[in-house]
């Protein structure tokens, strides 16, 4: 190659050389022009008109005058301020939308959750009711056993005394539908309908004794019926039953297990609850009349209105019980210092109010009587 050709070529790279770097040069002009586009584009909805404009003038005042007065970094702040504050408000709206979200799902799933529990409760009811049908032929059998037997041998067979026993238990309380609402509270009254029937069946003292020490009649639903005068529930396990307003004078309740039970409004005139257990029952406006409660458990019983005239209250365990407006007329109790003891030592409420209408008298050895002052 001689010297002509050796330049030629040489011009020939250069040129392409040249026009390389051309298109570098273009392509970097392009990218930088796009760029200066979007941060323009991108700062008027980041900044804000207001704090851009606030911007500009505070460049175009310094590149004029070298500085910046007072009035323009004032403007340029309180745009900056301005600007801050209305970011971090949408921000908190965006952040908050997924948590409401979520609690609206947390909603749907609490009520489904509510709905299939309201469904299983009534699918447990209506599998429960099916009992009814059991209990019909056990006391079909229970009436065939007795249609022959005086009123002196009215025991029932072991089996069949085992039939009621297994069914009371098998009874087991359910929430149902009452007044298109689903009641808060478990409760058979399935159970209460086989107490009904056992106790009117006037059963023979062994079988009688047998049914109830084992079965198990807690949560029965048994409200404002009438039961009729001495009714032998000794021992029975009645727990968390609902016995509003029921008729039960000179009743049999002697070691009963009675607690948390319902007993507003019930007549138990006479009754025997010697030793019973009625810890934390309702007996506010209960009648009492003449009922033994010697060495009965009284705690955190509600005895609001109730009316224990002639009532024993012989050893009756008192503590956190309620006597707001308590009747004791002739009421018996064990110790002298009775009315201090609930006043005092116990500081129950209604407690104040005993002391101010009634004294106490001795009666008998280690017997006292609440009089009227």
């Amino acid at each position: 190659m001689n010297e002509q050709e050796h330049i030629e070529q040489l011009q020939k790279e250069k040129k392409q050389l040249q026009e390389q770097l051309d298109q570098i040069k273009k392509r970097k002009e392009k990218k930088k022009r796009a760029g200066f586009w979007l941060v323009k584009k991108s700062s008027t909805p980041l900044l804000g008109v207001r704090l851009k404009k606030s911007i500009n003038n505070a460049i175009n005042e310094y590149k004029e005058t070298k500085s910046v007065t007072v009035d323009t970094v004032s403007d340029v702040s309180s745009n900056i301020i301005w600007r801050v504050t209305r970011i971090g408000i949408f921000g908190v709206i965006i952040t908050l939308i997924p948590s409401l979200i979520l609690l609206y799902q947390t909603k749907l799933v609490i009520n489904q959750n509510s709905l299939v529990s309201n469904q299983n409760s009534l699918i447990e009811a209506e599998r429960r009711s099916s009992l009814v049908f059991i209990m019909d032929n056990v006391l079909s059998d229970l009436g065939e056993e007795l249609k022959y037997k005086g009123s002196s041998e009215r025991n029932l067979s072991p089996v069949l005394e085992a039939r009621i026993a297994s069914l009371s238990r098998a009874m087991k309380p359910y929430r149902y539908m009452e007044n298109g609402r689903l009641i808060n509270k478990a409760i058979s009254p399935e159970r209460g309908q086989l107490l009904y029937s056992l106790i009117r069946s006037n059963l023979g003292n062994q079988s009688h004794r047998d049914i109830i020490n084992f079965s198990d009649f807690s949560y029965t639903y048994f409200r404002n019926e009438f039961i009729g005068r001495g009714a032998n529930l000794k021992y029975i396990k009645l727990n968390h039953s609902d016995f509003y307003g029921v008729d039960m004078p000179a009743a049999i309740l002697e070691r009963s297990e009675l607690r948390n039970v319902v007993m507003e409004q019930m007549n138990l005139s006479d009754a025997n609850l010697i030793r019973a257990d009625l810890t934390n029952s309702n007996l506010r406006n209960a009648e009492l009349l003449s009922a033994d409660l010697t060495n009965a458990n009284l705690y955190e019983a509600d005895l609001t209105g109730a009316d224990l005239t002639e009532a024993t209250l012989w050893a009756t365990r008192l503590d956190e019980a309620i006597l707001t407006d308590v009747r004791l007329d002739n009421a018996i109790v064990h110790r002298k210092d009775w009315i201090a003891y609930v006043s005092d030592s116990l500081d129950l409420k209604g407690a104040d109010a005993i002391k101010d209408t009634y004294h106490i008298k001795k009666q008998g050895k280690q017997q006292f009587i609440l009089l009227k002052k």
